[in-house]
């Protein structure tokens, strides 16, 4: 019956096609959070940041918890078909199963349910709709400007069958804008092709950080998004943009990088598009050390633990130097048509969370 439970509640969320800038579908799955809370003791908060709605569902009034739980409602486009869940045998089917609404239902069971229990524990779930657009006016505002914090956060949105992230690559989205001199395509020694100076620049940046060759290579990448010059096939141009991707670990700072760029050719203008800082993990912290106790048993292994390449809200918790825990279900295919999630295992981390809450010490909080 619970894991019946738990499959109604994600099919109910899948239902809500959550891709920025629907609004409708989006107030209609908080409206539906909301009233999933209902007759409860728990207090429900809604704010707005720039268009963007985020709930705080928590058993205290305080902003100061044990733990926070953390997770996002919203999704990348998809066809029409994804957004009903479609189950064989254990496994579940659908934009948003596995990142991750199939975790947001597992999360929404395990606070209402200590909800009805005398615990001591202060708890909070943080429930955003900005994530696939970088969390900044979600998490980020709920903890720098709002002032919510935890002695320890669970974040399921990276690393698969139940690995622990220790390490996530930082986000840098760049436009590099440069100027050359106009002439005509049949004299190119008589101008300055701008966008030839845009492609020198990044095969200098490429010699000096060589993008990974496979996930297993850790190290900063670069990515071509887009160029952008000229405005006539016969011309060579006298201006040109080019937008970079960057995943850098915490080795390679932002600063680092862009100060690189910058020195290469001065008289190239960079400016920041997005930012979002680099993650790590102290996997000595005594809350790391007894979640990972508290998994072996129940997921029957050993917890590995590895380096995401991908980014998650868990930054701005690492940021604020509160413990971030990092851990998907079994599933994968994110984004993409057949994204999937065992439902079994969704289980399994739910009995995760309940032994980790019996196991989490009580630290005085105001």
């Amino acid at each position: 019956m619970i894991a019946q439970d738990l499959f109604k509640i994600i099919s109910d969320l899948i239902s809500f096609k959550t891709v920025f800038p629907n609004e409708k579908e989006f107030f209609n799955c908080i409206t539906y959070i909301k009233n999933h809370f209902k007759n409860t003791n728990l207090h429900v908060e809604e704010f707005e940041f720039n268009n963007s709605n985020s709930l705080v569902i928590s058993n205290s009034k305080t902003k100061q918890f044990d733990l926070i739980f953390c997770g996002h409602i919203d999704v990348v486009p998809a066809s029409e078909d994804l957004f009903t869940v479609k189950k064989d045998g254990d496994l579940l089917y659908g934009r948003g199963v596995c990142d991750m609404k199939g975790q947001v239902a597992v999360m929404m069971q395990i606070i209402r349910e200590l909800s009805q229990e005398n615990s001591k524990l202060k708890v909070a779930l943080f429930l955003t709709s900005d994530e696939e657009r970088g969390g900044f006016d979600g998490v980020k505002k709920l903890l720098n400007e709002l002032d919510y914090s935890s002695n320890v956060a669970i974040v399921p949105d990276g690393g698969f069958n139940y690995s622990l992230v220790s390490e996530a690559k930082g986000v840098l989205q760049i436009k590099v804008s440069t100027v050359g001199t106009e002439s005509h395509a049949s004299e190119p020694w008589n101008g300055i092709n701008a966008i030839s100076k845009l492609l020198e620049i990044f095969k200098q940046i490429v010699s000096e950080f060589p993008n990974p060759k496979n996930h297993l290579d850790w190290k900063t990448s670069f990515n071509i998004a887009k160029i952008e010059g000229g405005d006539s096939i016969n011309k060579v141009p006298n201006k040109a943009t080019m937008h970079i991707d960057i995943r850098h670990t915490c080795a390679d700072t932002s600063e680092n990088i862009i100060n690189y760029i910058q020195n290469i050719d001065n008289s190239v203008n960079i400016e920041i598009l997005a930012q979002g800082e680099a993650f790590k993990l102290d996997e000595n912290n005594i809350y790391v050390k007894k979640y990972i106790n508290t998994c072996q048993p129940l997921i029957n292994k050993n917890v590995d633990i590895i380096k995401c390449h991908s980014a998650s809200d868990g930054r701005f918790f690492s940021k604020k130097n509160i413990p971030c825990l990092i851990m998907n279900p079994i599933g994968g295919n994110l984004h993409g048509d057949n994204e999937w999630v065992s439902l079994e295992s969704l289980n399994t981390l739910k009995n995760v969370y309940k032994n980790y809450l019996q196991e989490l010490p009580i630290k005085n909080i105001k």
